[in-house]
């Protein structure tokens, strides 16, 4: 299995630096890394991406060039301050790139001018699109400077909807800082604020500014395979530490008696909640606070931390509390393994599952499956 890569797209763009391997070789050059972070332990079969064109959910675009001819792409790799095109990546969802290409030509109707990197000047900043799972509803997020294009965005939208209608969710973001935050004050220009995702058991909501695994099909695999592992256990507590919108929550929710999910993230949080069961509790919160929600026993503890990992703190933090069983849900190895050797003085490591969520890049996320010593 190999992409036919758009021959501009290899010069480029270097984020998919394996896109030119045969998908199996790739696969097994990454698990290969990750067999030598853990030499003792036997890996198991991978989770793979099931198919490699349009498999992101997510495309995410820096805006630069001018009014007259604006560009959608990313920051250049031999160029201080130009901007890429990237308007037809093929791991792309085909119709967020369609949707781009029309933001691009409504840019020099609507004045919205690009942002220039170089000089510090102009508006449009970023743009990202999410496209829901099954529903092919879809999100937008407008980055601008300031609030001077407001209403002419505004307007734009209602010409977005008259012709794509799956667009559900469009939010305006002001980021003033020259630097690459893709983040800032939102305002809500549709009466919605959530676009759904359709799993197997379950449906997860998402909006602007909340973090949603980029793969939805690997994503179904990653919670299935947990739910897989631990329904035929006796489960009464269970803790879901940086849960995001709620997968974990949702699929460990349909064995245990109690879950509790914790996420710092308020939009997150808002997308769990309103989509909640009557056996789990959502809190907005530092994970490494979640004694403060549940001081008895537990018996399965969740984490899916960022790229930093837990750390040697947290990682004594749950020796302490002595979960029966500990999932450990990682998109960096490498901070992984660090954890890790923390943990393996009380816990066993029973399962080492690559998860291939970043298909064609060198990235890996990692399911582990723990039991207490």
């Amino acid at each position: 299995m190999k992409l036919k890569c758009r021959a501009a797209i290899e010069q480029t763009c270097k984020s998919c630096s394996m896109i030119n391997c045969d998908y199996e070789i790739g696969l097994e050059d990454k698990i290969d890394k990750l067999q030598k972070l853990f030499p003792s332990c036997e890996i198991d079969q991978p989770i793979r991406t099931l198919a490699l064109e349009s498999y992101r959910n997510k495309a995410k675009f820096v805006i630069g060039g001018t009014l007259e001819n604006p560009i959608l792409g990313i920051p250049s790799i031999n160029k201080k301050f130009e901007i890429t095109s990237l308007e037809d990546c093929p791991i792309h969802n085909d119709k967020l790139n369609k949707i781009a290409l029309f933001i691009k030509a409504l840019i020099p109707l609507y004045k919205l001018i690009p942002y220039d990197i170089k000089s510090k000047k102009g508006e449009f900043k970023y743009l990202i699109l999410t496209i829901g799972k099954k529903t092919n509803d879809i999100s937008i997020r407008f980055g601008m400077r300031s609030l001077e294009s407001y209403d002419r965005v505004k307007k734009m939208v209602l010409k977005l909807q008259n012709n794509f209608f799956e667009i559900k969710v469009v939010s305006f973001e002001v980021q003033p800082k020259h630097a690459a935050v893709l983040e800032g004050k939102t305002y809500f220009l549709t009466d919605s604020k959530f676009i759904r995702h359709e799993f197997n058991h379950f449906n997860l909501l998402s909006s602007t500014t909340n973090f949603f695994q980029i793969n939805s099909e690997v994503a179904q695999l990653l919670y299935q395979n947990v739910y897989d592992r631990y329904k035929d256990e006796d489960i009464n507590i269970a803790i879901d530490l940086f849960c995001g919108v709620g997968g974990f929550s949702q699929a460990i929710s349909r064995f245990s008696r109690k879950v509790i999910g914790i996420e710092l993230n308020e939009n997150a949080i808002e997308c769990a909640k309103e989509l909640k069961t009557e056996n789990i509790d959502f809190y907005c919160d530092d994970a490494f606070k979640f004694r403060d929600y549940h001081t008895e026993a537990v018996d399965l503890l969740i984490v899916n931390p960022p790229r930093r990992g837990i750390g040697e703190k947290f990682s004594k933090l749950i020796c302490e509390i002595k979960p029966k069983f500990f999932v450990y849900s990682s998109c960096n190895p490498t901070t992984l393994k660090e954890d890790s050797n923390i943990l393996m003085n009380d816990y066993v490591l029973e399962n080492v599952i690559p998860v291939d969520m970043f298909a064609l890049t060198e990235h890996l996320e990692v399911l582990t499956f723990w039991k207490r010593k």
